[in-house]
């Protein structure tokens, strides 16, 4: 007869040891325990029912680690099919509330702001965001595996996303296997709607070279001459690395597919 094991939880865990496991600290992971209560508690009186705390744990401690479910499953005293249900539905309820954490402001006074900011890093006028793209891999997918072969050789999908100057995250498009060049993703999204029409933004949004120059998408120069155009580059460069930094502190948690699919673009 198998014995039952309680279910294991960040309530259980010091803060430095809910730092280490799930990559926030204790108050947060109990804050967001909180926002996400109505959607995680258990329908049903059983005491094998998995708590909220238990299945959040769960959820950011696959997140954490990037690693396989069963894992996860061992860490947190529960079967790998109770992990899979927890993941789900942490992130369809994460899903759900989107928009109240995630968005693009486009008033008057946002655009101002943001373009003071980007002046503050280089000096750099009438920035609005950066862009760019990054590949997030995949395992070999059972439905047309070959569109998701980047030109590295393994298979991603690649993720375009915008940030603002203070590296905030302000829209995201993960609908494009890793074949899929970084120009063409930016031609298919809402982007480009972003600096036309009459509530066009009022700036420019800075790309590498990877893209054509346009009225609104500024790239740099691939042979600077004039003391003026090193200028420019060196500049653009400076402001452009933002959503490097942005990538990188997003990469050094890795997010399941699972998470990156259900992350559509939102501006």
């Amino acid at each position: 007869m198998t014995s039952y094991r309680r279910p294991f939880s960040f309530l259980e865990l010091s803060d430095e040891q809910c730092v280490r496991r799930l990559r926030f600290r204790k108050d947060i992971v109990r804050e967001l325990s909180n926002v996400l209560r109505q959607d995680l508690k258990p329908h049903i009186r059983l005491r094998t029912a998995l708590s909220v705390a238990t299945k959040v744990t769960i959820a950011l401690n696959f997140y954490a680690t990037g690693s396989f479910q069963s894992a996860t499953a061992d860490i947190s005293n529960v079967s790998q099919l109770s992990t899979h249900r927890s993941i789900r539905q942490v992130v369809d309820a994460l899903y759900k509330r989107r928009l109240q954490y995630i968005s693009l402001p486009m008033t008057r006074e946002k655009q101002v702001e943001r373009r003071a900011g980007f002046v503050r890093i280089a000096g750099f006028p009438r920035v609005q965001r950066t862009i760019d793209c990054s590949h997030v891999r995949l395992r070999v997918p059972q439905n047309h595996p070959e569109i998701f072969v980047n030109r590295k050789g393994y298979n991603s999908l690649n993720i375009q996303l915008l940030c603002d100057h203070q590296r905030r995250i302000l829209a995201v498009d993960a609908r494009y296997p890793g074949s899929s060049h970084d120009s063409f993703i930016l031609r298919q999204s809402s982007v480009p709607t972003l600096f036309s029409g009459p509530n066009q933004d009022c700036g420019w949004l800075l790309r590498d070279k990877g893209y054509a120059l346009s009225t609104w998408l500024l790239t740099p120069l691939s042979n600077p001459r004039t003391a003026g155009e090193h200028a420019y580059s060196d500049v653009h460069s400076a402001t452009r690395c933002i959503i490097e930094h942005c990538i990188g502190i997003i990469k050094q948690v890795p997010l399941p597919g699972l998470l990156w699919w259900r992350i559509t673009l939102l501006a």
